[in-house]
């Protein structure tokens, strides 16, 4: 008698299914299955392989998941500490099941982009058949879909473990999801992982709410009292005229189950509050400092009592008005508009803890923006710039990370903090990041994954609070695409890109002489003629702000006090300008 291979017993299984046979699965797997099969038309004798997505089209999808990362990469650096030591690759999908972030153990960084545990990878049921991540965008419930429980035989090694996330409107926005590439044969290993993948989407969610709706009430709810101030179950935030303007998941489901509603057709967004509380909306006042469980107390519409810490709004400024710039910023541009669209996008992640990292010719002014950067932000600490291409290769590993006393031969006998650790609690700005080796590339990614540095010769890590901004005039995308560059790292580090205009294409070159001869020669600053400013103008700056400093400190050596003319420019400048101008 012949037995079945595994990928046919797999086979068979679903042909039971689809045939409406009993197969001993979750009911939400073999609903995935059937569709699969129905909706889809896919093959279950198809393996199909891991569909990773074009740069330009994955830097579109995390464009539109910008406000999701920001918020949900705390969580799920805090969530990864806590299972990186068991094996588990954590993927951040957008609502079309495209992952935007992960973080995984760079050892076997081949091995997970084979498998699609890599950033990039598109896992809709559609593409990819029953995994953890489409059944659970399809069905909005948390999921673990265990090796086998996949429809594609090339993914069943895997085991899957998600949770949606949903928007305070009670929308879903993304899913959270846990991998192992290869786990136990038991599917009950992986309950206690499920649990702990929805708590951290509960934080996330509860961290969504109170960023978004700061000028509202809020109430963190919870069953119990014990555990009100410290982990609440969910929350909702009361709009100023008495409306429910947004909820956890939690609450959402809650509330669908005081009002006997089904919690997919039903929104709360819009309704009173009321509606859902035997309270009057006028008396939330009363709540604010209560501190006994008796005064935390609030009855529900169904007569349960739930206990509620309740935050008052935030005076925010008034809508009508301009959103106001960090001084900091106003300072990078005169006008040109270029560069006023990067201003207002550095605006709105200026205290975020989001790594950033800046395009741009070579003198563009990279780390005058990076200052700006650093000096915008709420959080002050130390600005440290690295240029990582004139740090010797011998001496950068020791620069970065520093050493402990006597841990090679010259080193100081006192040890030395390394660069990273000084810019603790500030910014760290990798200029020329292109120039830096393989090797410590791998231990960058570590130091931004963990956030702790090893110093050369330690055995215990320093932990480090650092916003990282990088800076390379070299397409870093075609270095990664050459093997020059690693592209977890990449990932790690684009976050946000800004790109600055070379200073040919600026719109405020006027602007920009008067701040640049003012830096050169002080208050007094430095006066052209009037052709002398049409031939600035008009010269292409092949070495952009860096050129027009060295221009002007030469001009500025060699006038006597009086308007700078043409004659007074270099030749060479006048001679790119009139060639410019007869072109």
């Amino acid at each position: 008698m012949k037995i079945a291979s595994g990928f046919e017993q797999h086979v068979n299984e679903i042909r039971t299914a689809a045939d409406g046979g009993f197969i001993p699965r979750d009911p939400e797997v073999v609903k995935s299955w059937l569709r699969c099969l129905n909706d889809y038309k896919l093959d279950p004798e198809h393996k199909g392989e891991a569909r990773i997505l074009p740069e330009s089209v994955l830097k579109e999808h995390k464009q539109e998941a910008e406000d999701l990362l920001s918020i949900a990469r705390f969580g799920m650096e805090d969530l990864y500490r806590r299972v990186n030591s068991m094996g588990y690759v954590l993927l951040l999908t957008d609502r079309k099941g495209v992952t935007v972030d992960f973080i995984g153990d760079e050892k076997v960084d081949r091995e997970l982009k084979r498998a699609g545990l890599y950033i990039g990878a598109e896992w809709s049921e559609r593409n990819a058949g029953t995994c953890g991540v489409g059944a659970c965008l399809t069905s909005g419930e948390a999921i673990v879909v265990h090796q086998t429980d996949h429809f594609d035989m090339a993914h069943t090694p895997l085991s899957c473990t998600s949770a949606p996330i949903y928007d305070v409107k009670g929308s879903l926005i993304g899913v959270l999801d846990v991998s192992l590439l290869m786990s136990p044969a038991e599917k009950h290993s992986q309950a206690l992982t499920l649990e702990v993948v929805k708590s951290c989407v509960r934080r996330i969610e509860m961290a969504y709410l109170l960023g978004t709706r700061k000028g509202d009430w809020i109430l963190r709810l919870n069953r119990t009292s014990e555990f009100l101030g410290v982990d609440p179950s969910c929350a909702l935030s009361v709009a100023t005229d008495g409306t429910i303007s947004g909820l956890t998941h939690g609450a959402h489901r809650m509330f669908s189950s005081v009002l006997n509603e089904d919690w997919r057709k039903t929104s709360f967004v819009g309704r009173p509050f009321e509606d859902l509380f035997a309270v009057d909306y006028n008396d939330l006042p009363c709540l604010l400092n209560a501190v006994t469980p008796g005064e935390q107390a609030l009855e529900t519409r169904d007569g349960k009592i739930l206990f509620a810490d309740v935050r008052a709004p935030v005076r925010l400024p008034s809508r009508s008005a301009p959103p106001t710039l960090p001084k900091a910023l106003t300072r990078i541009h005169g006008g040109d508009p270029a560069l006023a669209a990067v201003v207002e996008k550095a605006a709105r992640i200026v205290d975020k803890q989001i790594s950033i990292i800046l395009e741009g010719e070579t003198g563009v002014g990279k780390e005058f923006v990076a200052q700006a950067l650093h000096e915008a932000r709420k959080k002050q600490g130390a600005f440290v710039a690295i240029n990582c291409a004139a740090l010797p290769e011998a001496l950068i590993e020791s620069e970065l990370f520093g050493y402990v006393a006597n841990s090679f031969t010259g080193a100081n006998s006192k040890g030395k903090k390394g660069l990273i650790e000084q810019a603790n609690g500030g910014t760290l700005f990798l200029d020329e990041i292109g120039d830096m080796p393989l090797v410590l590339q791998a231990r960058l990614l570590r130091v931004l994954a963990e956030r702790e540095v090893m110093p050369v010769g330690a055995t215990k890590p320093i932990q480090v609070d650092i916003r990282v901004i990088a800076a390379s005039h070299r397409n870093l995308k075609d270095m990664v695409d050459a093997g020059l560059f690693r592209q977890d790292l990449y990932y790690r580090l684009n976050g946000v890109v800004l790109g600055l205009p070379a200073l040919r294409n600026r719109k405020d070159k006027s602007w920009l002489i008067g701040r640049v001869g003012k830096k050169v020669a002080g208050e007094t600053s430095m006066r052209f003629t009037k052709e002398a400013l049409e031939v600035l103008c008009g010269y292409a700056w092949p070495g952009n702000i860096r050129e027009m400093i060295n221009v002007f400190e030469l001009c500025h050596a060699l006038s006597d006090g009086g308007p700078i003319g043409v004659g007074d420019l270099p030749e060479n400048l006048v001679g790119g300008f009139e060639r410019l101008s007869s072109s």
